[in-house]
C-alpha cells in the first residue's frame, strides 16, 4: 500500500531538513522497486519559495487544497514564529483533520503546538528551541531526544 506524504514548506525552509525527509523515501522506493511512498510539496500560499540556501521549490498546491495524506510533514525551520498567525494556524488545523499523522520536523513541532495540535502529546524539536518550546507550550510534554513518536504525532 502506497503511503501519501504531504510536505508543507515555508519560506526559508531548511534544504537539509527537506533532503533528510525525502531522500530516505526515494531510496525506499528504489530499493523495493515499488512506489511505497508518494510525496507532494505544499505551501501556505501559491508560488515558488526559496530555501534558506536559495534553492527554489514550487509547491504543487496550497495546504487548503490538500484533500488527504497519510502523513503531513510540517517543515518551517527558520522563522517559525512568523508562521503562527491565526489564519495560518486555521488552515493547518483544517488540513490536520484530513491527514492521518502529523510530523513536526525541525521547528515544525512548535508550529503544530501553536495550532493546538500537540496538546497532550510528547514531542521534541531542534535543540536550539527546546527551552522556548517547553516554556511556551506547557500542554506539550517536551522531550530532549532526536525523535519522538507519540500515537499519531511524530517530531524530530
Amino acid at each position: 500500500m502506497q503511503r501519501q506524504i504531504a510536505i508543507l514548506l515555508f519560506p526559508n525552509f531548511s534544504n537539509l531538513c527537506l533532503a533528510n525527509a525525502v531522500e530516505p523515501l526515494r531510496a525506499a522506493n528504489t530499493l523495493s522497486r515499488k512506489a511505497l511512498y508518494k510525496w507532494q510539496f505544499l505551501g501556505l500560499e501559491g508560488g515558488t519559495m526559496l530555501s534558506s540556501s536559495g534553492l527554489p521549490v514550487t509547491p504543487e498546491m496550497t495546504i487548503s487544497d490538500l484533500t488527504h495524506a497519510d502523513y503531513l510533514f510540517v517543515m518551517p525551520s527558520y522563522g517559525h514564529r512568523d508562521f503562527t498567525r491565526p489564519a495560518h494556524l486555521r488552515r493547518l488545523r483544517a488540513a490536520a483533520g484530513r491527514c492521518g499523522a502529523l510530523v513536526g520536523m525541525d521547528t515544525g513541532s512548535l508550529v503544530l503546538a501553536a495550532a493546538g495540535l500537540m496538546d497532550g502529546y510528547r514531542a521534541t524539536s531542534h535543540w536550539d528551541v527546546l527551552t522556548e518550546f517547553e516554556e511556551t507550550y506547557p500542554e506539550v510534554t517536551v522531550v530532549q531526544d532526536r525523535f519522538v513518536i507519540d500515537r499519531d504525532r511524530l517530531s524530530c
